[in-house]
């Protein structure tokens, strides 16, 4: 596996949460910045994929923006 090394700038007020994280986790920044990164790109993609979805179906039914929001009125009634 090839690395890179990346030179981000940070506020000083979010830098200070990423060393106080650091301190009670005893783990370096690196290590912060690279699972974050990680996470944040996952839960994008899954939104991607949901999104994806909900376009590829309301296609395949033939539904328009304002059905699908009847449809969550309507179901929002009911749950009262």
């Amino acid at each position: 596996m090839s690395v890179a090394i990346v030179e981000v700038p940070f506020q000083a007020d979010l830098l200070q949460q990423i060393d106080n994280f650091v301190d009670e986790k005893i783990c370096s920044r690196a290590d912060i910045i690279r699972e974050a990164t990680k996470i944040y790109i996952a839960r994008k993609q899954n939104w991607q994929n949901i999104f994806s979805l909900g376009d590829r179906l309301a296609w395949e039914n033939n539904l328009s923006e304002a059905d699908v929001m009847n449809e969550i009125k309507a179901y929002r009634r009911e749950k009262k």
